[in-house]
C-alpha cells in the first residue's frame, strides 16, 4: 500500500470529513456499505450582465470500495450527530483522481415516498 493510498484511507475513515453510506448498482439490492465525502461547491458563473449561482452536490468514493460507480446508482446516507441523511442518485460522474484512487460522483437527492400524497 503506498503512502498516497494511507492518506486518502485516512480522509475517507475521519468522521469529521466522511459518511458512511449504503451504495446501491442501479438503486437495487443489499447494498455495500461505504464510506463517502459529501461535497457542495458553489459557483457563481457570468455571462454578459447576469450571474448564475450553480450548485451542485459531489460525492467522493473511493474505488477500492466502488470500483466503477455509474448513473442510476444510489448512495444512502445515514444520519448522524445531527447531520441529515437521506437517498442520492448518481446523475454524472465527474474525476477520478490522477492516482486512480478516488472518483467524483454528482448526485441529486431522491425524494421519499410521502403516504399522503398516495390515493386511496
Amino acid at each position: 500500500m503506498s503512502v498516497l493510498s494511507m492518506a486518502v484511507d485516512a480522509l475517507f475513515d475521519d468522521p469529521n470529513l466522511s459518511r458512511d453510506a449504503v451504495w446501491r448498482a442501479n438503486g437495487a439490492g443489499d447494498g455495500l456499505h461505504v464510506r463517502i465525502r459529501r461535497r457542495s461547491p458553489e459557483a457563481i458563473i457570468g455571462v454578459g450582465d447576469n450571474r448564475f449561482d450553480l450548485d451542485a452536490m459531489l460525492v467522493d468514493v473511493r474505488l477500492s470500495e466502488v470500483p466503477s460507480p455509474a448513473k442510476g446508482d444510489t448512495f444512502e446516507v445515514e444520519a448522524e450527530d445531527g447531520e441529515p441523511g437521506g437517498l442520492f442518485e448518481v446523475i454524472g460522474l465527474a474525476t477520478i483522481d490522477s492516482h486512480r484512487l478516488v472518483r467524483t460522483c454528482e448526485v441529486a437527492p431522491i425524494a421519499e415516498d410521502d403516504p399522503e400524497d398516495e390515493e386511496p
